[in-house]
């Protein structure tokens, strides 16, 4: 799916961010990436994306779909309720009562359906997050969590342990975490230094 061969990069006229990456990301392989604060795992995960290029060496990307879920929530709309954030992912024609099924499972009940997601804290968010996702006609092939447990509470964590334990595509994590990426059963590191 991803190959990383001596890949370097250097924000234009600074100082290299990392080099020399070497990687072979596999179908269903359940990856950290793992690096001190600065170290250049956000812009790692650009390069992954698309979204940059290496500065030197080669990146090799299959056509997968690929979902980042960042720190900041961003694929959530805070102009929709929670039920309208869900429908949006709804590209599968499911029934109105199959997404609330869904946003059930999700611990969002009824009264939840018309909570702005503006008003909604980290954790409900993620589930949220996770919910569309399974509501989506098509799993994606990678997806890519940015240290997904910071400011969860252990229910919420327990949530977030199942819903990545039950997808079955590529997984990359970017956490500190040591307990749930053990959960999760990540398989391997790339290291950025």
């Amino acid at each position: 799916m991803l190959i990383l061969q001596g890949v370097t990069y250097a924000h234009p006229n600074r100082d290299i961010l990392f080099s020399d990456i070497n990687f072979i990301l596999n179908k269903q392989d359940k990856v950290a990436i793992k690096g001190n604060n600065g170290s250049g795992k956000t812009t790692l995960i650009k390069m992954l994306l698309g979204q940059l290029r290496p500065t030197s060496g080669t990146l090799t990307r299959a056509d997968v779909k690929a979902i980042y879920i960042d720190q900041d929530y961003s694929l959530i709309s805070n102009q929709l309720n929670v039920y309208e954030q869900a429908q949006q992912f709804n590209s599968g024609a499911l029934q109105e009562h199959e997404i609330k099924t869904r946003l059930n499972r999700f611990l969002f009940t009824k009264e939840h359906w018309d909570k702005p997601c503006e008003n909604l804290s980290g954790g409900e968010k993620m589930r949220l997050t996770l919910c569309s996702l399974t509501i989506g006609h098509q799993a994606p092939d990678i997806i890519i969590l940015d240290e997904p447990t910071n400011n969860l509470d252990i229910q919420n964590i327990d949530i977030l342990t199942a819903a990545v334990n039950e997808y079955e595509g590529t997984l990359l994590v970017v956490s500190h975490d040591e307990v749930f990426l053990k959960q999760i059963h990540v398989e391997d590191m790339i290291s950025v230094e």
